[in-house]
């Protein structure tokens, strides 16, 4: 099955279909959704279910690793829902290792990827938010995570936002090196990010939820922070579908939401055949 399906993306530049939030939890619908195969490689930028659903979850990625070339998982913050974090990456590293999947999933946790046979590299993380100690309080009670995620603090989260970001700036800045050192531009490489969390503040969220002071829960502006190279940023969680440039980056999230199983209802910025391709 998978060759067969290859065989129809061949092409010189890679192609990634892009899909996040897809909320696989609300009403367990593991089983049900289905994605439809539009390219060689299939990107998921978090809060696709929870861990703690782990068969259920398995399961969803094995039909997407027996027809996409790889499968490339950012976690969510949803994704350690109903446990703890420590728990939930130990869950995601057990998935890798599924002989089920194949060697085809990369869990993209502060890791960076080469794309075999092109000048691509992935770089990813959930690159959790900076909250503001005067906005603690009220994101502490706007925001889900502190009471669905065992041990789960603003201060945590405010630390792991650190970790992922110096992570991230680091790889970037390795990249960068590594062109200095070719001379044949067309020998470069080029940076693909994905993260859960938004980059930007403005653009990312719906406009009637841009001036939410709790926003800052699902994005920081870090893109101004960090080192040219990055082609395109591939994010998810504002439930927000969009695709603009800012800073020569391209900006993208294609992302579904809550949608009940026998709803209709689906935001219609969402596209489940959304593909980017990237030369």
């Amino acid at each position: 099955m998978f060759q067969k399906v290859y065989s129809l993306f061949k092409h010189s530049s890679p192609s990634f279909q892009i899909l996040s939030d897809l909320h696989l939890e609300i009403n367990h619908q593991y089983a049900s959704y289905d994605i439809p195969v539009c390219a060689e490689y299939l990107i998921l930028a978090g809060d696709i279910g929870r861990l703690t659903d782990y068969e259920a979850y398995r399961d969803f990625l094995q039909k997407q690793t027996d027809r996409f070339k790889l499968v490339f998982l950012v976690l969510g913050n949803h994704e350690f829902y109903n446990g703890t974090f420590a728990t939930g990456l130990d869950k995601a590293r057990q998935l890798e290792q599924e002989p089920a999947l194949n060697g085809r999933l990369i869990v993209l946790h502060q890791r960076r990827f080469d794309i075999p046979g092109c000048g691509l590299t992935i770089q990813g993380c959930t690159l959790w938010s900076n909250v503001p100690s005067e906005l603690t309080d009220l994101v502490r009670s706007k925001v889900k995570d502190f009471q669905k995620i065992e041990d789960w603090s603003v201060e945590e989260h405010n630390t792991r936002h650190e970790a992922d970001l110096a992570w991230l700036v680091n790889e970037i800045d390795s990249i960068n090196l590594e062109n200095e050192e070719v001379k044949k531009q067309s020998e470069k490489r080029s940076t693909l990010v994905v993260t859960h969390h938004a980059p930007l503040l403005q653009g990312t969220s719906s406009p009637q939820h841009a001036q939410n002071p709790w926003s800052v829960a699902f994005g920081t502006d870090v893109l101004p922070q960090i080192p040219n190279g990055v082609k395109v940023w591939v994010f998810g969680h504002t439930h927000y579908s969009t695709d603009f440039r800012e800073k020569g980056v391209r900006v993208v999230s294609n992302q579904r939401g809550y949608v009940l199983p026998w709803s209709t209802k689906v935001s219609g910025r969402f596209d489940e055949r959304k593909v980017i391709r990237i030369s």
